[in-house]
């Protein structure tokens, strides 16, 4: 589904209304800092490591439910709601569409799917709209704002300090930078709107941007970051996974997929909303990341 300019700029415009400034939840954690030598590549994740996150996570994972918060949602989309009661129902009609359309897509092989919200909320507003709980949207943009709206409300973000500092500084140093994410359509335009810059002009490569909701699969899926080192190599015939380092903020979905393949990592402890340590998983217990940073100045000083 293409998303015209103009609705982008509408829907960034809706993400900057209803976004305000957020403060890290200090962590106590310690940095582990070391040198790192033949890094060409450094890749981040989004939600709960360049962007603070209210929940820790997108908010198709881990959002809030709140049918106040709903029919907001709803109303901001411009929807008609014809009954209160639509909120409580969006939220039940969401869960089970989103559960539907997983199991759709494991029946492809997909171990860890990865649905396009737009999908989803289109089949949710037509079966608020069967129920006569909201009236019928007159344009196919329904989706997309309702998107914008619950996301914005269920899961608030705002860029952790520093970021885009270090991401010029990195830039000039000749780093290639690139975001591997689960996310949705509306990541790179929050991510935009929150800046106020173009996602080149904040200093990612587009060839290096990996977007969960275009794979159709997510973290922690071993396969998803198979494709994206398959990315790299196609831009970067001589690229290597070692001169990688990923940052992210959970061992489990950054620390351990990356590694396994071979990238250099970094924990980002920067906030103890989104840190995940995952230690009652096995695949974390006994696992290391090569860095652990509180603050994305430090990854300056050991690039």
């Amino acid at each position: 589904m293409r998303v015209s300019e103009s609705t982008k700029k509408e829907l960034k415009i809706r993400f900057l209304e209803l976004s305000g400034p957020m403060e890290p939840v200090p962590t106590e954690t310690r940095a582990k800092l070391q040198k790192l030598k033949d890094i060409r590549f450094v890749i981040y994740d989004f939600y709960g490591t360049l962007f603070l996150s209210g929940v820790g996570d997108i908010g198709i994972d881990d959002g809030t439910s709140d049918a106040g918060l709903m029919n907001d949602a709803l109303r901001g989309a411009r929807i008609s709601v014809s009954t209160p009661k639509a909120g409580s129902r969006s939220l039940e009609l969401y869960s089970s569409v989103v559960e539907a359309e997983i199991r759709n897509l494991k029946k492809e092989g997909i171990q860890t799917p990865e649905p396009d919200i737009r999908k989803i909320w289109k089949k949710v507003l037509n079966a608020l709209s069967d129920e006569k709980l909201i009236q019928t949207p007159e344009d196919e943009e329904a989706a997309l704002r309702i998107s914008v709206e619950f996301e914005a409300r269920m899961n608030p973000v705002w860029p952790v300090k520093g970021v885009e500092t270090t991401l010029q500084n990195l830039k000039q140093q000749g780093y290639h930078q690139g975001i591997i994410s689960n996310s949705q359509f509306y990541t790179p335009l929050v991510l935009e709107a929150l800046t106020g810059k173009t996602v080149t002009e904040l200093g990612f490569d587009e060839r290096l941007l990996h977007w969960s909701y275009k794979e159709r699969m997510k973290k922690p899926d071993i396969d998803f970051y198979k494709r994206f080192l398959d990315a790299l190599i196609h831009a970067f015939p001589d690229a290597l996974p070692d001169q990688v380092l990923y940052i992210g903020n959970d061992m489990l979905k950054d620390v351990w997929p990356a590694s396994q393949l071979g990238m250099k990592t970094a924990l980002f402890a920067g906030d103890m909303r989104s840190l995940k340590w995952r230690l009652n998983d096995e695949r974390c217990k006994n696992l290391e990341p090569d860095l652990v940073i509180t603050t994305f100045q430090q990854l300056e000083e050991v690039l």
